[in-house]
Order: C-alpha cells, then sequence, then structure tokens
C-alpha cells in the first residue's frame, strides 16, 4: 500500500466537502417528503441521521486537509535537511586538510 501524497488528500477533502452537501440536501428532502406523508417521526431520523453523516464528513474532511497540510510541511523539512546535509558534506571536504599545517 502506498502512502497517500498531500494533493491526494487535499482531494479527498474536497470530494468529502462536496459529499457534505448531498447528504443534507437529500436528508432535507427525504425528510420533507416523509413530513408529507405525516411521518413526523421518521422524518426527525432522517434529518437527524443525515446530519450526523454530514458532520462524519465534514469531520473527515477537516482531518484530511490538516494531514495534507502536515505531509507538505514534512516534505519541506526533508528536503531542507538534505540541503543542510549536503552543504556540510561540501564544506568538510573544502576543509580537508587545512588543519594540518596546510
Amino acid at each position: 500500500m502506498t502512502p497517500a501524497t498531500s494533493t491526494q488528500l487535499t482531494a479527498a477533502a474536497r470530494i468529502a466537502d462536496s459529499l457534505v452537501y448531498v447528504v443534507g440536501i437529500a436528508g432535507v428532502i427525504a425528510g420533507g417528503l416523509l413530513l408529507q406523508r405525516g411521518d413526523l417521526g421518521f422524518a426527525i431520523v432522517a434529518w437527524s441521521l443525515t446530519f450526523v453523516a454530514g458532520a462524519g464528513l465534514r469531520l473527515a474532511a477537516s482531518i484530511a486537509r490538516g494531514m495534507a497540510e502536515v505531509l507538505a510541511r514534512q516534505t519541506r523539512i526533508d528536503d531542507a535537511i538534505a540541503d543542510l546535509r549536503a552543504d556540510r558534506v561540501a564544506e568538510q571536504r573544502r576543509n580537508t586538510g587545512r588543519h594540518w599545517g596546510a
């Protein structure tokens, strides 16, 4: 299993945000239809379930966005560390032999 990249996580967060609205609209429509039929209890259950589903999707989107930011920062830090190591090795190679009377 390959790890997800920050762009994949950002795309997943956008999809989850879109699904929040789809679930919300579907819940309002389903609850409204149930209310028209006179099933107040089922309408309330439908609205409650869609609220919970939407909140869960919103939470998943926030987590995915946060993980994408963490991965992006980790990549920048890894690049900076690699640059610092390369600079240190290059400086050590330049200074090799100069300390012993050269």
